[in-house]
């Protein structure tokens, strides 16, 4: 039986911040434990499409974002770093890679009170948002999600909330999954700071960002493949060791910096990178297998549209096209680090430079990709 999703013109509140609610340590009046850094990911983890239920924009940094209906994926929004917030200070030990889950236990109570209730906005409103973890915080803070969107989402895919209970019956095998993912991802940089992992119901647009309280993941479109789900926290945390190496500011001037396109292939691709080393697989594997079977062709358009900067076919706004995979920026980056790392004869001094990234064109030129 599907949950009643039938309100009685309630509008929704804004999230009570002063509730003092504690939520397993955490006292939700109080301000998120560690300041931080903010920083964008964009990358999906599979079909390489944003995932929203309705056309929409979002304007960001003068900047606005056209996102269309469209197959599986992860989208990551522009957040900036300020000088207000210092460099996050996380365990280094991977042992104390922190999974938290309540957000997940309060959305399926609400579920199940959905069964019965009739005004489906103040079920989720005070079972969900009143209840909110510092990472469903911060995440609602950063991607405006409300009462409404998680409602209209539950709705136009009812099947993918379904499977949210389930996934908290199997919890203590995702606890499993995410320690001995840690674990492995300490052979590949050891030293690595682990910021925590918040497990979160977005309203189904597939959602993956690393913030300065650690990793929000909405699992709706991954709660049936644990496979993608290991793929996308990787992801995210080598984008927190981008970060951490390079320094919160740069990092984020990233997306600022006119003319950039191959930093931001670079920085998707290195992030891609480190993933295969852990998982032997990337989250683009489509773009990567069209990109092997067209290589020389692509090659020779990536360098002319390097010296156009048009990104157009690489990157975000590729996401509504059908000719091809959308994204292939993020492989291409994938291979020149690769080649890079694959050059190398010191390979920790490689992945160091591929996490600092200071120079582009210099670590292009050394992976010798292009010639």
């Amino acid at each position: 039986m599907l949950p009643n999703l039938h309100a009685k013109g309630h509008t929704g509140r804004q999230v009570n911040h002063q509730t003092g609610v504690s939520v397993r340590g955490y006292s939700l009046n109080n301000p998120e434990p560690q300041p931080g850094l903010y920083y964008c990911n964009k990358t999906p983890i599979h079909s390489s499409s944003i995932i929203y239920n309705h056309q929409s924009s979002y304007t960001m940094k003068s900047r606005v974002y056209r996102l269309q209906s469209a197959p599986l994926t992860c989208v990551f929004f522009l957040l900036f770093f300020t000088a207000t917030y210092a460099q996050p200070s996380y365990p280094t030990d991977p042992d104390l890679a922190e999974l938290h889950y309540t957000d997940l236990e309060h959305f399926t109570e609400a579920y199940h009170a959905l069964q019965s209730a009739n005004d489906t906005l103040e079920v989720l409103q005070t079972m969900y948002f009143d209840r909110a973890t510092p990472g469903l915080r911060e995440f609602i803070s950063k991607h405006q999600l409300t009462p409404e969107l998680l409602k209209d989402a539950i709705e136009a895919h009812p099947e993918r909330y379904a499977l949210i209970p389930g996934l908290l019956e199997n919890i203590e095998e995702l606890q499993r999954t995410h320690k001995a993912l840690m674990k492995k991802y300490a052979t590949v940089l050891p030293g690595a700071m682990y910021a925590p992992t918040w497990l979160l119901v977005g309203a189904n647009r597939g959602i993956g960002q690393a913030s300065r309280v650690g990793q929000l993941i909405t699992v709706t479109r991954v709660t049936d493949d644990l496979n993608k789900l290991e793929k996308l926290m990787t992801h995210e945390l080598s984008h927190f060791q981008q970060a951490m190496a390079m320094g919160p500011q740069k990092y984020g001037a990233l997306y600022s910096t006119p003319n950039n396109m191959l930093g931001l292939c670079l920085r998707e691709g290195g992030a891609e990178f480190i993933t295969s080393l852990v998982l032997s697989d990337i989250t683009q594997t489509k773009s990567l297998a069209f990109l092997e079977q067209n290589e020389k062709d692509l090659k020779t358009k990536f360098k002319a549209d390097l010296n156009s900067q048009d990104m157009n076919y690489w990157m975000w706004n590729s996401l509504d096209q059908q000719d091809h995979p959308p994204l292939l920026g993020y492989v291409m980056g994938y291979k020149i680090c690769a080649a890079y790392y694959d050059a190398a004869e010191n390979k920790k001094d490689a992945l160091k430079a591929i996490l600092k990234m200071e120079n582009a064109e210099d670590f292009l030129i050394r992976s010798a990709y292009l010639e």
